[in-house]
Formats: C-alpha cells, sequence, structure tokens
C-alpha cells in the first residue's frame, strides 16, 4: 500500500494546482460507492414483503429503488465531471512543463534518450489522470469493502468472518501478482523505449540510411531489442492469464462454499430469505468491488511507471548551471571575443585554450577537419553548452550576464538542416515576429518574396502540404529569413549549405554579402564558395586555433586552410566532370 501512496504524493509533486477538483473527485466516488450499497435494500424488502404477502408495501420500495438510482447516478455523472476537468488539467499542463523543461536543457539528452523523452511526452502524459482515478477507486472500494463486511457482521459474524477470510486471501494472491506484472510492464516500456529511439535517428537520416544499405543491420539489432520485449511481455501475460484465471477459480470454490453455508441457515431456520438474497447480494458485491480494487491497483503499479518516467524528466537537473544574467542593455554592436576558452566533455578536452576576436561588419569563416571543435564554438555562442574556462564576451561583456531577452533577440542563425514547421509560411515566420510587413521585408532581403507570391496561397502556403512547392535550398532560405525578423545583430550559420544546391549556395553567399553590413557573420563551411566570400578565416585544428586573419593571409601562411579550401574546389570539380 506504501508504493501506491508514493505513486500519488509523485503525482501531487508534478502538478498540485487542482486539488480541490482531485478532493471533489473523491466526494463523489466515495458518495456513488455508498449509493451503489443501497439498491439491494429495497430488493430485500420487496422479498419481504412478497413472502409476507404485502403486495402494498412493495410500492414503498419500488419508490426507493428510483430514488437510489438517482442518487447513483447523479454522483456517478458528477465524478465523470471531476474526471474531464483534470484529464484536460494534466494533459495540456505537464505537456507544457515536458515541453519547456526539455527545450531549456538540450543537454537532457545525453541522460534520457530521445525515443523516451517523445514516448513520455506523446503517451505517458495522458494517463496521468488515471492515477488520480485508480486512487480514488481502489480507496473508495475499500471504504465499500468495510461497510458491506460491518452488514455482514451485524447479520451473523460466523458469515462476516469466512467472508473476510476469502476476501483477504484474494487480495494478498492478487497484490502479490501485482507486482510481478507491473515490473515486467516496465520491462517491455523500456525495449519500447530503445526501438523508437533507433527508429527517430533513423528517420532523421533516413537518405543516410537508404544509401549505405544500413536496413538489415539495423533490422538485427532492432531485432535483439524485440527479442528483449518478447521476452518481458510473455512473462507479463503469464503473470495475467495467472491473475484472471487461476486466482478467480480458487475463490469461486470459496464463494460456493459460503453459499451452501448460507442456504443451510435458511433452511434450519437461522436465517431469513429476504436476509439470504441481501447477504449474497452484498457478498456478490465485495468480489466485483474487489476485482475493481485490484485491477485500479494493478493499473496504478502501470501508472507509477508512466508518472515516475515524467517525474525523471522534469526533476533532471543539469550539471552545469545555465542561468542568464540581468545585463538588459539591448544595444549590441556585436563583437564577439573567445579568451583562452576551454570546453570539456567527461575526460576529453574539445577546445583548448581557443582565442580569437571577430568584429561588425565582416563575414567571418570557422574552418577545419570534422571533430576539430567547429561546431563546439557555435553551440557555445548558443548557448547550448557551458564552457570549462576562459571567457566568451559580447561587446566586452560575458555571454552569461545578458537577461535571457536580450540574449536571444541579438543572437541568432540557422542550422545545417533547414529547420521549419510543416505550417503556412506566414505562421513559420510569425513564430519569430507576426507584423506581415517585417516578414515581407525580411523574405524579400533574402529573394524568396517573388516566389512566394507567385504561390496560389501566397503566404498561407502551407510547407510540406506539397513537397514540391518548397525545395531544401527555399526552406534554407526561409529560416534565414526567420532569423532576420529576430533583429539580431549577430547571426550563426553552422554548415547552412551544405544540403543546398550549388545555385542556392551562391544566392546565400550574396545574401551573406548583403547582410554584412549591418550584422556579425559567424559561419562553418566546407563549401569553397562560402570560404571565398568570407573577410577572415578562423582555422581550428584538434581543438586549437592554428590560424586566424583575412583570408588572403591566412591561405598564404596556413598549409590547412589551403589544404581544405583546394580539396574542396578540387572535389567540386570532379563532381561538375561526372555530371
Amino acid at each position: 500500500m506504501k508504493n501506491y501512496v508514493e505513486i500519488f504524493k509523485k503525482l501531487l509533486e508534478i502538478n498540485d494546482k487542482k486539488n480541490f477538483t482531485i478532493l471533489q473527485m473523491f466526494i463523489s466516488s466515495g458518495l456513488n460507492n455508498i449509493a451503489s450499497l443501497l439498491p439491494p435494500i429495497a430488493t430485500s424488502g420487496i422479498i419481504a414483503m412478497v413472502t409476507s404477502n404485502n403486495f402494498n408495501g412493495i410500492w414503498i420500495y419500488v419508490f426507493l429503488f428510483i430514488v437510489f438510482y438517482i442518487i447513483y447516478f447523479s454522483t456517478l455523472r458528477w465524478n465523470y465531471y471531476t474526471y474531464t476537468v483534470l484529464a484536460d488539467f494534466y494533459h495540456i499542463e505537464v505537456e507544457k512543463m515536458l515541453f519547456n523543461k526539455v527545450a531549456s536543457n538540450d543537454e537532457i539528452f545525453n541522460k534520457i534518450s530521445k525515443g523516451k523523452i517523445l514516448e513520455t511526452c506523446s503517451d505517458d502524459i495522458r494517463w496521468l489522470v488515471d492515477v488520480i482515478d485508480c486512487v480514488v477507486k481502489a480507496s473508495m472500494s475499500i471504504l465499500k469493502l468495510l461497510i458491506i463486511f460491518g452488514i455482514f457482521m451485524y447479520y451473523n459474524i460466523l458469515v462476516a468472518t469466512m467472508a473476510l477470510l476469502l476476501n483477504f486471501l484474494y487480495l494478498k494472491l492478487m497484490n502479490k501478482n501485482s507486482k510481478k506484472v507491473s515490473k515486467y510492464f516496465e520491462g517491455t516500456r523500456k525495449y519500447e523505449d530503445k526501438n523508437v529511439d533507433i527508429l527517430t535517428q533513423m528517420l532523421e537520416n533516413l537518405k543516410q540510411v537508404k544509401t549505405l544499405n544500413m536496413m538489415p543491420r539495423l533490422d538485427k539489432n532492432l531485432d535483439k531489442t524485440r527479442k528483449k520485449w518478447k521476452e518481458q511481455y510473455k512473462k507479463k501475460r503469464d503473470y495475467m492469464t495467472t491473475r484472471y484465471c487461476t486466482i478467480p477459480f480458487l475463490v469461486y470454490i470459496g464463494k460456493i462454499l459460503l453459499y451452501i453455508f448460507l442456504a443451510y441457515l435458511v433452511i434450519n431456520k437461522k436465517m431469513k430469505l429476504d436476509q439470504l438474497v441481501l447477504l449474497i447480494s452484498y457478498f456478490e458485491m465485495t468480489i466485483t468491488c474487489t476485482d475493481l480494487m485490484l485491477d485500479n491497483l494493478l493499473n496504478l503499479s502501470n501508472y507509477g511507471v508512466r508518472v515516475n518516467r515524467i517525474k525523471n524528466i522534469l526533476d533532471y537537473k543539469p550539471q552545469l548551471g545555465f542561468d542568464f544574467g540581468d545585463i538588459n542593455n539591448d544595444y549590441i554592436n556585436g563583437v564577439v571575443e573567445f579568451k583562452n576558452v576551454c570546453f570539456q566533455i567527461g575526460d576529453a578536452l574539445i577546445l583548448k585554450k581557443v582565442s580569437f576576436k571577430i568584429y561588425p561588419n565582416e563575414i567571418n569563416a570557422i574552418i577545419g577537419h570534422s571533430g576539430s571543435g567547429k561546431t563546439t564554438i557555435i553551440n557555445l555562442l548558443y548557448r547550448l553548452n557551458r564552457i570549462k574556462s576562459g571567457e566568451i564576451l559580447i561587446d566586452n561583456e560575458s555571454i552569461y550576464n545578458y537577461t535571457r531577452e536580450v540574449y536571444s533577440s541579438n543572437v541568432s542563425g540557422v542550422f545545417q538542416k533547414p529547420f521549419v514547421f510543416e505550417m503556412s509560411i506566414k505562421d513559420n515566420l510569425s513564430l519569430i515576429d507576426s507584423n506581415a510587413k517585417n516578414q515581407i521585408e525580411a523574405c524579400k532581403r533574402v529573394g524568396l518574396h517573388d516566389y512566394i507570391t507567385s504561390l496560389p496561397k501566397g503566404y498561407n502556403t502551407v510547407i510540406g502540404e506539397d513537397k514540391h512547392l518548397f525545395t531544401e535550398g527555399q526552406k534554407q532560405l526561409l529560416a534565414i529569413a526567420r532569423s532576420l525578423l529576430t533583429k539580431a545583430e549577430i547571426l550563426l550559420l553552422d554548415e547552412a549549405t551544405s544540403n543546398v544546391d550549388p545555385n542556392t549556395t551562391l544566392k546565400i553567399g550574396e545574401i551573406l554579402c548583403d547582410l554584412k553590413e549591418d550584422h556579425t557573420i559567424i559561419m562553418i563551411t566546407h563549401k569553397p564558395e562560402m570560404m571565398q566570400i568570407a573577410d577572415r578565416i578562423i582555422v581550428i585544428d584538434k581543438g586549437k586555433v592554428v590560424a586566424k586573419g583575412t583570408n588572403e593571409d591566412v591561405y598564404k601562411k596556413c598549409s590547412l586552410y589551403k589544404e581544405l579550401k583546394n580539396r574542396t574546389f578540387a572535389s567540386v570539380s570532379m563532381i561538375d566532370e561526372e555530371i
């Protein structure tokens, strides 16, 4: 019982704003359970009238029947209403809490798998209201059983003792079974999470999976997880079979023996027929009530797994602090400086005393081999990670000292994969700025406005409805337009042209040359066209800055930059020849 109380307490810890509604659910369920005890009294009264040939008295009990059922269904309606209110509240509010937690703690994926988080946000939250429902129903079932056993004691102590022992045996066997079922239910969820995690990664990289023919090996890996899931599921079903087939069979044998004893009492004039009917009705209720209570306790154990999963996400605390500061100065010039910055993941030192300074009105390209630490620099500027030592400054102030509003409105950018939601162009842009004039101006600046207005629905065109309407390159241009709407002074581009065609790459290059007039631009790239337009180059190798300066100077002095730039040009030429 302690375990069930803990589950309920954890739910209240997640969100306790609806405690009064929860109290109403307890009250309505309690009254409903008491009301369900009343009809057998009317039934017993009717039999008493029949056996005594008093037919006029029957109408009193018929009237009572109607009154009892009005009470029963009224309290049931009240209970359904409270359930609906709580279901709406928990689903919406806890979903918001989970979304906000994940959105503000990217590093949570280092501890909790993406598959588990997706399953929790999409599936587990909808069962929270049922935790309360199960607690209420189980509690009220116990209350109902106590009242019934009190009635048994009133009529016959021996019958009450037999019924109590039989029910106690039933409860003990079922409770032990519930723990096993819950254990293997948790096991099935564990392996479901693993498969969803692999599926998510597969969908994100489907082209590579197909191109490299990874599916056969992925299937083998998935089969191992499926086999483990099957083992857990089989064990769960074995215990479920025992629960619903073996244990009830033993109890029903005991029930038959009890009924024989009651019949014996009636035959020997130690109990009246109407009392026999009343006690049989109530004993049938004990079986139904116990079954209901045990089902709710079993469900509560299963829901406890879901509550724990939700609470694990909400209770997640990042190892490093990412609090924002109190500098509310929104007049940012855009001077970015790294001073001896070190960044570490576990025992691996990713950045080693990285230092450089970047000025406004310039395009700055960060160049290096894969794994050299380029993206880490961008992630640090996005505040997705925190440095181990050193300083990152914007206009001579630490980036950790600015308020969230000031920082997010002054540092924006575009990622490798064009990220737009499957909603209208207007709605995508409105996530940043709902002003139609500003949206049009941003789209004009990236060269998208004319194309958008040529579409039948214009800015109301839903991206994704027709796969041919928007290319990957156009999505990337829209992502740049959205970044411009932030009015950010500093624009970050992490391989923003890697997935687009050469024409779009050149177009983005032209856009950046225009944008540098009123922005600080920092980009990571491996494309020669983009390297060519950069005013300044920072070359990173194995976590260290090995060269920095103007494009021409770095090209003359840094063999690594020459290698990267020339090799990329060569690979592009080979592709052109093949075409």
